[in-house]
């Protein structure tokens, strides 16, 4: 019986459904002479070797079956380094500044719609879905909402996407329009905008914009995002570190086991514990104090690539304590988490100190 269990699992594990997207070698003028001969449209992964947000796709949305399964199947799939050799022109003809940033391009190498940085599987899945048929694209939703100015769905992905190419005038306008012509929330989109809005404001209204939404809207389901939004804007805009810890301890007491605010309350305390590895003048007690704030981030970024930051961190507060072999240890962590040049020379700089002992 175990025999037959593990075959059955073996069997599922090494079936397509279960591998990773496959990405073809070669130029890109090659990649649109297979699309063009296979009627297919081009997924472009525009990457960089430092970018742990692209390992992070890697790892938990092109793994993901439903998300590779239909890639393989429907598109040709391409990864392009925008800081090596053609990618350079690559990103400046498709004007890539972020990343990771996807493209969908036809076979004729015009570009469908992209989607810009790291996005959670089931969003991923269906944008990728929706861009194969040619709905829910930019100039799709330009063209339904020039018929359909009211249409409240279309300008909540058509503000979606100017807020992610940084139009937000007009990102701002279509929100408004939602709020106008569904005051009443009847669509359950209203809310959504408002969220929005709160979060495009500026330095001086963004904590009180957030606040009043949440007080305002404790039924939305859009409610922790908004409670992740207030937390950071304390902790990067304002840089008040009592009230960023406060909310961010009430998000997750309220979200326990959302992801997105783990992340987040883990990367904060990394970026805390990294100042105070860097920081000049520094005590020792400063570099103790580091890594307690990096056995608290841990535990909310494990199976992350941001774990590996929080590894790096820890190795350089060690180093800084001259604990060169719990260093090492910990830079191999890293290392082993997510391949960088930065993480390699730190090594070399710890196992400098080592051999030299």
């Amino acid at each position: 019986m175990r025999k037959i269990l593990f075959l059955a699992i073996l069997a599922l594990l090494i079936s397509p459904a279960y591998s990773q997207i496959k990405f073809e070698k070669g130029s890109f003028s090659d990649v649109l002479e297979k699309a063009k001969s296979e009627n297919k449209v081009v997924m472009v992964d525009v990457l960089t070797d430092w970018c742990k947000w692209c390992i992070e796709l890697d790892n938990k949305v092109y793994a993901n079956p439903v998300v590779a399964d239909f890639a393989n199947t429907n598109q040709v799939n391409y990864k392009i380094d925008a800081e090596k050799g053609e990618g350079v022109d690559f990103a400046k003809k498709y004007n890539v500044k972020g990343f990771p940033t996807v493209l969908f391009i036809n076979s004729n190498g015009e570009e469908i719609d992209r989607i810009v940085g790291y996005i959670p599987v089931k969003d991923f899945s269906e944008m990728m879905m929706d861009y194969n048929k040619g709905i829910n694209t930019y100039p799709y939703l330009k063209e339904l909402l020039a018929k359909e100015p009211n249409n409240i769905e279309a300008n909540l992905k058509l503000a979606d996407k100017e807020m992610s190419m940084g139009e937000l005038d007009n990102a701002k306008s279509r929100l408004n329009k939602i709020i106008e012509t569904d005051p009443n929330n009847s669509n359950g989109k209203t809310d959504d905008a408002k969220y929005k809005l709160a979060a495009l404001s500026d330095e001086k209204t963004i904590v009180n914009n957030l606040e009043s939404f949440i007080k305002e809207n404790p039924g939305s389901d859009i409610l922790k995002d908004a409670y992740v939004s207030l937390s950071e804007s304390y902790a990067y805009t304002l840089k008040d570190k009592e009230k960023a810890e406060q909310y961010y301890k009430k998000t997750l007491e309220l979200y326990p086991d959302y992801e997105y605010a783990r992340l987040s309350y883990g990367q904060y305390l990394n970026g805390i514990a990294v100042g105070l590895a860097d920081k000049k003048d520094a005590l020792e007690d400063d570099f103790k104090q580091g890594l307690v704030l990096i056995d608290q981030a841990l535990p909310y970024l494990i199976g992350s690539v941001n774990e590996a930051s929080s590894y790096y961190i820890q190795s350089k507060l060690l180093f800084n304590l001259k604990q060169y072999e719990p260093a090492k240890e910990s830079i191999d962590k890293a290392i082993k988490i997510f391949d960088r040049k930065l993480y390699r020379d730190h090594k070399e700089k710890v196992e400098k100190q080592l051999s030299s002992r």
